[in-house]
C-alpha cells in the first residue's frame, strides 16, 4: 500500500477509535444522569454544606506545595472574591426566575425520573435548551467562589459541571426518543446552555405575561435557601479567616440578611397555605 493511503487508512482508524471513545463516554454520562437526576438537588446541597464547615479551616485545604500553604488572601481580596461569588449566584437565580416566571416546564415524573409533557420552546427556552441547569450552574459556581476553598476549586467545581452535563445529557437522549424530529431540530436552532438569539425575545414571550405568583410559589425556597447559605459562608469565612468579630457591623448586615430572608419564607409559607400563590395552570 502506498504510503499516503497507509497514513489515510490510519487516520480514518484513529478517528474511528476517537469517536468510540467519546460515544462510550456519552453513554457512561448518561448512565450517571440517570442515576443522579433523582438526587442532583441532594447531592449539590450536601457539598454546599460541606462547605459551611470548611470555611472554619483557613488553609488547612491547601496541599503542601512550596509556600501554598504560608499563603493567605487579604481581606480586600476576599471581599472581591465575595462580590464576584455573590454575582454569579444572583445572576443564575435571575436566570432561573425569568424561565420560571415565563414558561415553566415539570422535568420529574415517577419516581423523580426524567419526564416531559410536551416540548417547551417558548420563554427562555427559545434561547437556551436548559436554561433552570444555566441557572444552577451559575449559582453553584457563584457559591464555589465564594467558599474560596482550594479543593472546591479543584475536586468539586469539575464534579458539579460533570454531573449536571452527565444528568443534560441524559435528558437529550429521552427527549429525542419521545419527540423525535422535533427535538432534533430544536437542538439544531437552540443552544444546548448559553443564551442565543436574545434579539428575538419579544417573539419568545409574545402572547404571554410573567407570572410572578408561580416564581414565588416554585422558588422562594430555593431562594431562602442559596442566599442564606451564601450569607453563613461569608460570615464564617470573614470571622475565621480576617477576625471579623461578631459584634461588627458587617457581622450584623450578614443577620439581618438572615433575619430578612426567614421573615420571606415565612411570609412565603403564609401566603402558599392561604392558596394566594395559586396561578391558572393553563398558562405556558
Amino acid at each position: 500500500m502506498p504510503v499516503p493511503e497507509r497514513d489515510k487508512a490510519r487516520d480514518a482508524i484513529a478517528e474511528a477509535e476517537e469517536k468510540e471513545k467519546r460515544a462510550n463516554m456519552k453513554e457512561f454520562m448518561i448512565k450517571v444522569g440517570n442515576f443522579f437526576f433523582k438526587w442532583r438537588d441532594t447531592v449539590l446541597s450536601l457539598i454546599l454544606l460541606a462547605a459551611l464547615f470548611l470555611v472554619a479551616y483557613p488553609g488547612q485545604d491547601l496541599p503542601p506545595i512550596g509556600d501554598l500553604r504560608s499563603w493567605k488572601i487579604t481581606a480586600s481580596q476576599e471581599i472581591i472574591v465575595s462580590v464576584a461569588g455573590f454575582l454569579l449566584v444572583l445572576a443564575g437565580q435571575i436566570v432561573r426566575a425569568v424561565t420560571i416566571g415565563w414558561a415553566y416546564i415539570k422535568r420529574g415524573g415517577l419516581n423523580k425520573k426524567i419526564y416531559a409533557e410536551t416540548l417547551v420552546r417558548r420563554g427562555m427556552f427559545a434561547h437556551s435548551r436548559n436554561p433552570l441547569y444555566l441557572g444552577n450552574l451559575l449559582i453553584a459556581t457563584g457559591a464555589i467562589v465564594s467558599v474560596n476553598q482550594f479543593w472546591y476549586w479543584i475536586l468539586v467545581l469539575p464534579l458539579v459541571y460533570f454531573l449536571y452535563y452527565s444528568i443534560i445529557f441524559a435528558e437529550e437522549k429521552f427527549l429525542s426518543g419521545k419527540f423525535g424530529a422535533d427535538y432534533d431540530v430544536y437542538m439544531k436552532e437552540v443552544n444546548r446552555l448559553m443564551l442565543g438569539n436574545l434579539g428575538d425575545w419579544s417573539k419568545s414571550v409574545e402572547g404571554m405575561t410573567f407570572t410572578w405568583k408561580r416564581l414565588i410559589n416554585k422558588e422562594h425556597g430555593s431562594i431562602v435557601v442559596i442566599f442564606s447559605a451564601l450569607a453563613l459562608y461569608n460570615a464564617l469565612k470573614f470571622h475565621f479567616r480576617h477576625n471579623l468579630e461578631w459584634n461588627d457591623p458587617w457581622a450584623y448586615a450578614l443577620f439581618g440578611i438572615l433575619a430578612a430572608l426567614l421573615i420571606f419564607q415565612i411570609v412565603c409559607v403564609i401566603m402558599k397555605k392561604n392558596r394566594m400563590l395559586e396561578w391558572d395552570s393553563e398558562r405556558p
